[in-house]
């Protein structure tokens, strides 16, 4: 009788002979057994609506982890999308009205947009690469540049770091541009490609990426001017040191202690040429010859300071 269904067990009931119970006695007993099937079916569905609020519940503790997941998903999705590429800038020649060509070496960046007057090499940290910069512009003078600043902007590619380099005038043109600006920019805080942006007023006129070279080697008061990276075991001829300070003597010795061998090597340096910058700072530009003879980890010293110096190996392509 385990196996009949509430149903099933109220007929076979309902047959049972009648003189077994009286007709009060039956009636009771088929009461009592509805009711009893009644209970049985609240009981299921009061374990149906335990199940539903326990899936409620748990959606409410996992909806919040489910949430922050999906957004750090979309802000690494975000972050990928604002990765843009920038046209690279290129050297070309600025042709004036009467078809001279001016600075072919110098001037870069996006022809008939926007260029400067790039110097040799940008290097990072150093205010003499970027003391002065001249800025040409190609476009309607009168719509796009009267009376408007010229704001460059830069923004570092591998770490996404953007620097405000300089705010300046713009002026008329020259040498077949349109409009030309004179300016400075703040120094270059990391070595690496930089994407400079050019503004005037709250339009943007131009963009280009450069390569901004590692910076000067420091020793003390004094700057040997070669890029970190570009120290590799040579002869060096005619590189210029510059000292900072009052009365500097004639000539300097560079001392160069290779420390894997302890062999020591002394270079003068001479040719001294004393001039004082914007800012009142009194500097003396030595030259001179020097030679590494191999990569490794050296002691360079100037004036009685030492530099510990690493002088690396070419990068084979």
């Amino acid at each position: 009788m385990s196996q009949l269904t509430d149903k099933e067990l109220l007929e076979m009931m309902a047959d049972f002979p009648k003189h077994e119970l009286t007709t009060k006695q039956r009636t009771a007993m088929l009461k009592a057994i509805s009711e009893a099937g009644s209970r049985k079916q609240r009981r299921q569905f009061n374990f149906q609506r335990l199940a539903v609020l326990a899936a409620v519940f748990m959606l409410v503790l996992i909806a919040p982890i489910l949430y922050f997941t999906r957004e750090g998903n979309t802000s690494r999705k975000s972050g990928s999308e604002e990765t843009r590429v920038v046209k690279e800038g290129v050297y070309f020649a600025m042709i004036d009205k009467d078809g001279t060509p001016y600075y072919p070496d110098s001037n870069f960046g996006i022809p008939n947009k926007v260029s400067l007057l790039a110097p040799l090499d940008w290097i990072a940290k150093d205010h003499r690469t970027v003391s002065k910069i001249a800025i040409y512009l190609w476009g309607d003078y009168q719509k796009d540049f009267a009376n408007k600043p010229l704001n460059i902007t830069a923004t570092h590619v591998k770490t996404g770091v953007k620097e405000h380099l300089a705010t300046t005038v713009i002026s008329g043109g020259m040498y077949g541009s349109d409009a030309h600006a004179m300016t400075s920019f703040e120094p270059f805080t990391f070595p690496g490609k930089w994407n400079l942006e050019f503004t005037a007023g709250n339009k943007k006129v131009g963009e280009f990426s450069i390569y901004v070279k590692e910076p000067y080697i420091k020793v003390g008061n004094s700057t040997l001017m070669i890029s970190q990276e570009d120290l590799y075991a040579g002869f060096y001829e005619d590189v210029a040191i510059e000292v900072e300070g009052e009365n500097p003597p004639p000539e300097i010795d560079l001392q160069v202690f290779a420390l894997e061998n302890a062999e020591v090597a002394t270079f003068t340096f001479k040719d001294k040429t004393d001039y004082i910058t914007t800012d009142g700072k009194k500097i003396s530009m030595y030259k001179g010859d020097f030679q590494l003879k191999k990569s490794g980890k050296y002691r360079f010293t100037l004036l009685n300071q030492s530099e510990a110096v690493e002088v690396r190996k070419p990068i084979s392509n």
